[in-house]
């Protein structure tokens, strides 16, 4: 998936990150998520996710997101990892909605550099855009694939992955849903599943690993990349006002 390691910056405390001014007070730092090669356990990327004050309610609180939020959390968020050695191999969520407007494609495409990759939430909404629409979402991923990114659908299973194997799409890679793989992981399914997977894009990841044994059921099924609570997420909050 990347030509050479990355190079993380070896004490976290050495990223410092500016406050996360011009978005919700709700959202109080950055959490990043180990992303792993499972065969030499060497973390090549690191997904970008939101630490909120009420960590509980995270699942309503982006539900009722604007995308123009959406869009302008992106934008701070890069802007205080700029000058980090975290920026250049991101796993960057965003909703299939950013894809659908030009306005609003126009205004991410900035942002985007070769070696991020773009993970589509929900990517199963896709089947529901009237044919123009999945026409205009295609090209647009077209273009940030010709620019070096990467295009991968997250939180796949068995169902929402089955219409993607009948269609070409600029895909690289394909994240296997937690709650699949904990229900698969002991099964033969999930090597079933992985193989799935695998028609669609090249790279497999499954994430909810959790443990030595969750990271061998992954690595025997066949999938490239992990990520979980096994390994170490970094962490930065204005309370911390440091990566840690």
């Amino acid at each position: 998936m990347t030509a050479s390691a990355p190079r993380f910056p070896s004490d976290p405390s050495e990223s410092r990150i500016p406050p996360l001014k011009g978005v919700s007070p709700e959202i109080v730092g950055i959490k990043l998520e180990p992303i792993v090669a499972l065969s030499s356990s060497r973390v090549v990327g690191m997904e970008l996710l939101s630490q909120l004050a009420s960590p509980e309610q995270s699942e309503t609180f982006f539900q009722h997101q604007s995308v123009k939020q959406c869009i302008r959390l992106l934008e701070v968020q890069l802007a205080a990892l700029k000058n980090t050695g975290y920026a250049n191999h991101l796993f960057i969520n965003l909703p299939i909605t950013v894809f659908m407007e030009p306005d609003y494609f126009a205004r991410i495409l900035p942002l985007l550099n070769a070696g991020q990759n773009i993970e589509i939430v929900e990517p199963g909404l896709f089947f529901q855009l009237p044919a123009e629409l999945r026409e205009r979402v295609t090209r647009h991923w077209g273009m940030l694939a010709d620019r070096g990114c990467r295009i991968w659908l997250d939180d796949v299973n068995t169902a929402s992955l089955s219409p993607f194997l009948s269609r070409q799409l600029p895909l690289c890679g394909v994240k296997i849903d937690k709650m699949a793989f904990w229900r698969k992981r002991s099964t033969p399914a999930l090597a079933e599943l992985v193989n799935l997977c695998a028609q669609v894009a090249n790279n497999v990841l499954i994430e909810g690993i959790e443990s030595k044994r969750d990271r061998e059921y992954a690595l025997q099924a066949g999938a490239e990349f992990g990520q979980g609570y096994y390994w170490p997420s970094v962490g930065w909050s204005e309370e911390k006002k440091r990566l840690a």
